[in-house]
């Protein structure tokens, strides 16, 4: 993988090889321009399953996660990656960085429910050995030490045993904006007060349709990018509707702003699709294929390293 360059698009793109477990196999984050022209491809070391949850830190530092395989990993400026460590002994979704200095790392499950149709198996906690998480959320100081954990409303998706999946923060710079991935619901909480604020956004039942699901959650410049399977919606943060961008079939689960004004990114877990488009209307303007239910991260730099 080269440098981080303004304009780069990320896309963790995990190569699934393992015939005994559907979301393992050799970690791989693939870096292409911004009109998705492939760049380069990190081989990442030591993690097992799907690679996801993308996100800079304030130092330019990449990190991503394993969830599966309880990893994260932290990418230098240059593209090498620096090394891949178990933080918590939880599965952990992404971190999010706060003005204060602090980090917060996302639990991705709650409760006790494995997956129905799938070959993979979430693993136990050893402090809740018949749980597989609590979607928690666990905030460290710069220093390393544990500051507080959050224990926020999570809708717990189809499954049941969705925590705090994909998140965000606001512009306020205290209020995480989260999902639990399938479930209806865009929930927030005030991490400086410790407190549950109203939803920002309750999907409504669509007669006769799929039951209807939120998969990811993007903020930037206070706004809110959700991809919702068939198409993504931009909100502000207040909730309002700003712009609602219909996308070919279904099963875009992943989304990112992009650096150009009425642009976005979005993956499509199904088909393996990832799109440059329009907001106002999702009309495409440069695409490319990754593979198949492997896509579990996406974002672009959109400022210097």
């Amino acid at each position: 993988m080269e440098a981080f360059a303004p304009g780069d698009v990320l896309v963790g793109a995990t190569l699934l090889d393992d015939p005994a477990d559907d979301h393992a196999g050799r970690g791989r984050i693939l870096q292409f321009d911004a009109d998705l022209c492939e760049k380069g491809v990190l081989w990442v070391e030591g993690t097992t399953h799907l690679v996801g949850g993308l996100g800079f830190a304030p130092d330019g530092m990449l990190w991503a996660f394993d969830n599966l395989g309880w990893t994260t990993v932290r990418v230098g400026r240059d593209g090498r990656q620096v090394d891949a460590r178990r933080l918590l002994d939880r599965a952990l979704s992404r971190a999010v960085f706060l003005p204060n200095g602090h980090v917060v790392f996302c639990e991705s499950f709650r409760g006790s429910a494995q997956p129905r149709g799938l070959t993979t198996r979430y693993r136990y906690l050893p402090d809740h050995p018949t749980e597989v998480g609590v979607g928690g959320l666990y905030e460290f100081a710069a220093d390393g030490a544990l500051v507080h954990p959050h224990y926020p409303e999570v809708s717990g998706g189809l499954s049941g045993s969705m925590g705090i999946t994909h998140a965000a923060l606001a512009s306020d710079g205290r209020t995480l904006i989260y999902t639990s991935e399938t479930g209806p619901r865009v929930m927030r909480y005030d991490l400086a007060a410790r407190r549950q604020l109203p939803d920002l956004l309750v999907l409504p039942p669509v007669a006769g349709g799929p039951p209807p699901m939120v998969f990811d959650v993007a903020a930037a410049d206070g706004r809110v990018l959700l991809p919702l399977g068939n198409r993504v919606e931009l909100l502000a943060e207040t909730g309002e509707p700003l712009a609602r961008a219909p996308l070919p079939g279904f099963g875009w689960a992943l989304a990112a702003f992009a650096r150009e004004p009425g642009m976005a990114y979005a993956g499509n877990w199904f088909t393996g699709e990832v799109v440059k488009f329009a907001l106002a209307d999702g009309e495409p303007v440069a695409s490319v294929h990754v593979g198949a239910k492997c896509v579990a991260g996406l974002l672009q730099v959109r400022a210097p390293c």
